[in-house]
């Protein structure tokens, strides 16, 4: 089974950085920071930390999300969603096949296994009563709720993978409003940073590919939010203007192998020299769209829509994920690309796909590229490490020396690779051509959340709190 979430990491990029405004050096604006890159190293981020130890503050953050926090100016914020009853609990590990191989093996009919699969992995939308999708702006030197605002209320349309949320979007902020995403099937908020209302958007609720839920997090460029919502249904990446909410394009979505259609993969703003293209990845393909909503290039070959992009050094970097070891391929592409640019049968390479690499990407968690290396830790905590310009395996290794699982992106600052496992190890090593750890950071409660990043400070969201790491 897909564990989902949409669940991230943190970054200053200088090729592909977003255009945002004014923004400062404690700003950490949208998924994966500035850029969607996941590299910090204008930050000075402490290595050792505890539950106590180089905590500023602590805040309990009420009902289930695993949207990632961001950080703006003296505001960070995050969302997530409240149940009057209980949610369906989430539990670490991986949710693969063997459950439903099991019951098959005891000679259950495909019926009866896939109702006990449901029953064991999936909250329905029956089962839940009116949630409350919140958004929360916190003080960052203190850690209290400066507001909160009810975006909306009302019985989830569709299910949830229980290891995923009804609050898994990331918000995104361009320091004049802060957009809050519930997924394609609640709406999109947009508030001042003062907690106002401006606008909302919403569409006709689409069916999710067995219930698992939505995840993909909007993204702002130049003055317009982009929201993606890949389903079973009517599929779109629709551009917003960010002022007012209204629709500037949309753009419709088909043609993906296979009959799922789903997809949880945040868009990727990529600017390079010769233009600047927004970067999806659904069902098995990659597709590249201008600022008008013109699709440039599409490439096959890709599995789980999961992961985001990254870019830098001159080419991009998309992997997707599956469960197992085979089927988690990526791929360098090089820019100017059009049309149909997807490898043929025994081909590694072309004009625009620079290299692969079949069996590399992690399942959920987004590649991050850092001095001249990519990293990929899948769920299962194997860690693969490449020569970007050439795609050449450097090594691989076991982070946190074996039994943690991941969901989260790492992050990058200072020589120094951040990982967080799902049981809330955060753990530290060197950034270099072979496995060197430096710290395992307990925090004691699961985490699926990609932290977030300021001067001097971590932001990490476990399942009941938010915390504050720093060295001072």
């Amino acid at each position: 089974m897909l564990p989902m979430r949409q669940l991230l990491a943190i970054g200053l990029a200088v090729v592909s950085a977003v255009s945002i405004g004014a923004r400062g050096p404690n700003d950490w604006p949208q998924f994966r920071g500035p850029g969607s890159a996941g590299v910090a190293d204008g930050s000075t981020l402490p290595v050792r930390w505890s539950t106590t130890d180089n905590v500023a503050w602590v805040t309990e953050i009420p009902g289930r999300g695993w949207s990632s926090p961001v950080v703006w100016g003296s505001r960070v914020f995050v969302t997530a969603a409240i149940n009057a009853g209980a949610f369906k609990a989430p539990s670490t590990g991986i949710y693969g096949n063997d459950y439903a191989a099991e019951l098959t093996a005891q000679g259950l009919p495909p019926e009866e296994v896939m109702k006990r699969v449901t029953n064991r992995d999936i909250e329905l939308s029956d089962e839940a009563t009116a949630v409350r999708y919140v958004v929360y702006a916190l003080d960052a030197a203190s850690g209290k709720v400066a507001w909160q605002q009810e975006a909306h209320k009302g019985k989830p349309v569709g299910g949830r993978h229980r290891k995923n949320t009804y609050a898994s979007e990331t918000p995104v902020t361009d320091g004049e409003r802060v957009y809050a995403s519930f997924g394609g099937n609640v709406g999109l908020f947009a508030y001042t940073l003062s907690g106002d209302l401006v606008w909302k958007k919403t569409w006709p609720p689409q069916p999710i590919y067995l219930d698992f839920g939505t995840a993909s997090s909007p993204i702002v460029h130049n003055g317009r939010v982009y929201q993606l919502f890949d389903n079973e249904g009517e599929s779109f990446l629709t551009a917003l203007d960010a002022k007012t909410g209204k629709d500037v394009w949309t753009a419709g979505r088909a043609g993906f192998p296979g009959r799922a259609q789903s997809g949880w993969a945040t868009p990727f703003i990529w600017q390079h020299e010769g233009r600047t293209e927004i970067i999806t990845i659904g069902k098995g393909t990659v597709v590249s769209y201008s600022l008008d909503g013109k699709e440039l290039w599409r490439m096959r070959g890709m599995t789980q829509a999961t992961p985001t992009p990254v870019a830098g050094d001159g080419l991009l970097y998309v992997g997707s994920g599956s469960q197992g070891e085979t089927g988690r391929p990526i791929f360098a592409i090089r820019p100017g690309a059009s049309g149909d640019i997807s490898l043929l049968k025994d081909q590694t390479s072309n004009n625009f796909v620079a290299w692969t690499q079949p069996r590399f990407s992690a399942y959920t968690s987004s590649p991050l590229l850092y001095r001249g290396r990519v990293y990929s830790i899948n769920d299962n905590g194997i860690m693969q490490v490449a020569d970007a310009k050439s795609g050449k395996e450097l090594y691989k290794a076991r982070v946190g020396g074996g039994g943690l699982t991941f969901s989260a992106s790492p992050l990058a600052s200072n020589g120094r690779i951040y990982a967080v496992s799902e049981d809330g190890d955060i753990i530290v090593f060197e950034a270099a051509d072979e496995y060197k750890e430096l710290a395992k950071n307990t925090l004691g409660e699961m985490s699926l959340a990609t932290p977030a990043v300021d001067r001097d400070s971590f932001y990490i969201r476990t399942a009941t709190r938010l915390y504050r790491i720093t060295g001072k």
